[in-house]
């Protein structure tokens, strides 16, 4: 078996046989081909894509792509690939004073008022509050159709979350795609105060205790600054990507111990 044929066969799920298994083994081997610098269809990211598909999505996030859909019409998917990209170093990432104070305090909490962390215990219902319009805009990215491809994702073992809990109630979370040791965060969420740095803080432990590769996240000018994210060029990223996609990582159901 060649280097490539070794790569997909770490990614797709054991589970997956016949037919479906042999489809996305294709569709992650030509992607493994373009990032790599081969020859693949251009086409299929120069023209936005009016069907989403979790074997399109795997394709674009094994190139370093990701999709977003179309202002005036949210069926209609675009493929980004900004430079520069921001990363959060999975070894050297950051917990500001305030968030460290946070979990400390949290600890000393009454039973019914701490934060518990789950891995993937309720993955539908942390993308349904990740989709929810936030402040005064009416729409989010996180389209319905999108919705439907990450739950497939989920269900093969790709897309997974980490959440946060009060007194049994899903408060806050983060939800991302995991290839190997390439790790994307999509988005977050929080109905009390703290809620999604807390399940972020234990993501960032747990990518690191994993032995996660690299880690992309949103504008590293945003609220993802106060973790260490960085903006690195879209080069410097693609060659980051490559061993990190062709590690033998796994992203455990395991909830890490936070060393405070």
């Amino acid at each position: 078996m060649g280097f490539l044929p070794k790569v997909v066969s770490s990614i797709v799920p054991t589970r997956f046989k016949g037919p479906s298994k042999r489809l996305l083994q294709q569709i992650l081997h030509s992607g493994l081909i373009k990032v790599s610098g081969g020859h693949e269809d251009a086409l299929f990211w120069s023209y936005a894509q009016v069907e989403l598909t979790p074997y399109m999505m795997i394709q674009g996030y094994l190139q370093g792509t990701f999709p977003m859909p179309k202002v005036d019409n949210n069926k209609i998917f675009i493929w980004h690939d900004p430079d520069p990209r921001a990363i959060i170093p999975v070894a050297d990432f950051k917990i500001r004073n305030d968030l460290l104070r946070c979990l400390k305090k949290d600890r000393l909490q009454e039973s019914d008022k701490r934060f518990e962390i789950k891995v993937n215990a309720n993955f539908e219902q942390t993308i349904i509050n990740c989709s929810k319009p936030r402040g005064e805009k009416t729409t989010t990215w996180i389209s319905t159709e999108y919705m439907k491809v990450m739950l497939e994702l989920h269900k093969m073992g790709i897309a997974h979350s980490v959440e946060t809990y009060q007194n049994g109630e899903l408060v806050g979370g983060v939800l991302g795609v995991a290839l190997n040791g390439y790790f994307i965060t999509l988005s977050l969420f929080r109905t009390v105060d703290n809620a999604s740095k807390v399940a972020f803080c234990y993501l960032l432990t747990k990518l690191k205790e994993d032995g996660f590769k690299l880690h992309i996240t949103g504008d590293a000018d945003s609220w993802f600054a106060q973790f260490g994210a960085i903006n690195v060029t879209k080069n410097d990223f693609r060659q980051e990507l490559i061993p990190a996609i062709t590690a033998p990582v796994t992203f455990t159901s395991r909830v890490p111990e936070l060393v405070l």
